[in-house]
Parts: C-alpha cells; sequence; structure tokens
C-alpha cells in the first residue's frame, strides 16, 4: 500500500513539473511583450507625424506662371499710398515662376532695379469651381539690388515670405507678407499645362 501511494505522489509531481514547464509564458511577459509592441507601434507613429509634418512644411513645387506687376504696403507707414513717401510702393515687376524656382526683377522700395531668384513652393490649394482656385505658399532664395538697406554678402541679401493667391481660371493675384513688415500684391498668368511648352 505504502509503495502505491509513492508511486501515486511522484506522478502527481511529474506531472505538475512538466504542467509548469509546458504553459504559456506568464502573464507578465505577455503583458511585456504587449508593452514593447505598443511603444514600437508609438514611435512609428510619432515618425510617421513628423514625416507627414515635415511633408506639408515642404509642400509642393508652385504651380508654372508670369508674375506681372507689384504694389507693396509698408506697415512702418514710410510708402507712397499709407505713409509719408520715404518709400516706393510701385514695384513693376516681371517674372517667372517654373518647375518650383522663381525670378524676377522689379524696382525696390529705394526706386532701385532689383533681382531676385529662388524656390517657390505651395503648401496649400483648394478649388471652390472649375475655375475658381485659393492657394497658400511661400518663396525664399537671393536677392540682389538693395545694397547696405539690407544685410548682405557682396550684394546678396536673403529673402522669404508667405503668400496665399486667389485664381480664375489662368489669371491670379498673389497677396504676399514679407517679415520686413510689407504687404505685396502681384498678378499671375498660370503657364503650367501649355500644350505649347512641351515643344521646347
Amino acid at each position: 500500500m505504502k509503495k502505491y501511494m509513492l508511486l501515486i505522489v511522484l506522478l502527481t509531481c511529474t506531472c505538475l513539473v512538466n504542467t509548469a514547464y509546458c504553459q504559456e509564458p506568464p502573464a507578465q511577459q505577455t503583458d511585456h511583450q504587449n508593452s514593447k509592441n505598443v511603444i514600437q507601434k508609438e514611435e512609428n507613429s510619432k515618425e510617421n507625424n513628423d514625416k507627414s509634418l515635415w511633408e506639408k512644411i515642404k509642400g509642393k513645387k508652385a504651380r508654372d506662371a508670369l508674375l506681372l506687376g507689384m504694389w507693396s504696403i509698408h506697415a512702418d507707414g514710410t510708402g507712397e499710398y499709407f505713409g509719408d513717401g520715404r518709400n516706393n510702393d510701385q514695384n513693376h515687376l516681371i517674372g517667372i515662376q517654373y518647375y518650383g524656382l522663381t525670378a524676377g526683377t522689379f524696382i525696390n522700395s529705394k526706386d532701385d532695379r532689383a533681382y531676385h531668384a529662388g524656390l517657390a513652393r505651395e503648401v496649400y490649394s483648394h478649388n471652390f469651381s472649375k475655375n475658381t482656385r485659393f492657394d497658400i505658399g511661400y518663396k525664399f532664395g537671393l536677392l540682389y539690388g538693395y545694397g547696405d538697406d539690407l544685410i548682405n554678402v557682396a550684394g546678396m541679401s536673403v529673402f522669404a515670405g508667405a503668400y496665399f493667391g486667389i485664381s480664375w481660371k489662368r489669371a491670379g493675384l498673389d497677396i504676399g507678407l514679407i517679415p520686413a513688415g510689407i504687404i505685396t500684391a502681384n498678378f499671375r498668368i498660370d503657364i503650367d499645362n501649355l500644350k505649347w511648352l512641351g515643344s521646347f
């Protein structure tokens, strides 16, 4: 009888040991693995959000266009239209945007000929109808022709500005905001997707 009891106890212990080693990992380990997965997903989501934010800021190439005429308002009250007339507000811009680049020439606030070249980006665009569109974008690059009126190296200065545009068919008006306290307005004629450009 003692032998049978001892045999039953040994079999029971063996079964318990086998069960202990063959079961699923403890709940804590599973929770730890789940936590790692959640952290990994959060990191991936943050990277995607950062990338998405950068993509939004970077925008896309601005539309190909001819830029004509420019008028400005000097917020410090030194302009011709809303000020004492010390600065010129009629800028006579002639320029172009092509493949995300912009370049042109205009008469600056001191009545001197100035030139600009740089990047033109569009960060938002909305079509109100088939022919009417609203855009938001920015431009930055190099500026020549201001002399000592702006910080420069060998006459070259840096410019940057935000703009929003309203278009009807291919004709548009761009309103620009320049950090120096100047608001500009110029006409635009869109030349993107014109068939004759493909012949060049």
